[in-house]
């Protein structure tokens, strides 16, 4: 990725910039596919992780950090895996799969939970595993603009946690009233804790 810095901290800009950045990044498949492993690996060995009893996840779009690595794991580890469905007025739900055969496309062409899976209500045992496209040390994230996270985030019970790559970090995020901060986020060289 490149080694320049945004100019600015509108997020406008910083999506466009960092969008300009993922895709550069997605030309190189190898590096991408081993920083992509790095931050799940990271994410894999924190205590939230170990201390989940349900892990909710994105299904990664070829410009998203992968999560297939942490999907699978939290199969063998015998977590309760929910993924997300978009839903009208951009709200979100989570919907729980037992194996890949319960996905279907869904909005935007995205594998999503089949009608007929459960809806799982998130308690302090959850884990929301979160798409950015850059975060800033204070714990917020800048995501792809669709403002379902920070949706269905507000009254969330559990640890909210987002994957970065370490060159989309930045020391301060121009952050608005809705925003939602990370409890944790995972990058392919340090992990950092917010509580």
């Amino acid at each position: 990725m490149a080694a320049n810095k945004p100019v600015s901290v509108a997020k406008p800009y910083l999506r466009d910039f960092y969008m300009e950045q993922r895709k550069r990044l997605c030309e190189d498949v190898e590096r991408k596919n081993a920083l992509d492993l790095e931050i799940q690996t990271r994410l894999l060995i924190t205590p939230e992780y170990r201390a989940a009893d349900t892990i909710l996840l994105y299904m990664a779009r070829p410009a998203e950090i992968a999560t297939s690595l942490i999907l699978h794991a939290a199969f063998a580890n015998h977590k309760k895996v929910a993924l997300p469905v978009c839903m009208d007025q951009g709200q979100m739900i989570f919907r729980r799969i037992d194996s890949l055969h319960d996905l279907a496309p869904g909005r935007f062409g995205i594998l999503e939970p089949k009608a007929e899976c459960e809806e799982i209500i998130p308690d302090e045992h959850t884990l929301c595993v979160c798409p950015a496209l850059c975060c800033d040390m204070r714990g917020y994230r800048l995501g792809f603009g669709g403002g379902y996270y920070d949706r269905y985030l507000v009254d969330f019970p559990g640890v909210k946690a987002a994957l970065c790559y370490a060159d989309s970090m930045i020391p301060k995020l121009g952050e608005d009233a809705y925003d939602i901060k990370m409890d944790v986020i995972l990058t392919d060289s340090f992990t950092r804790t917010m509580k």
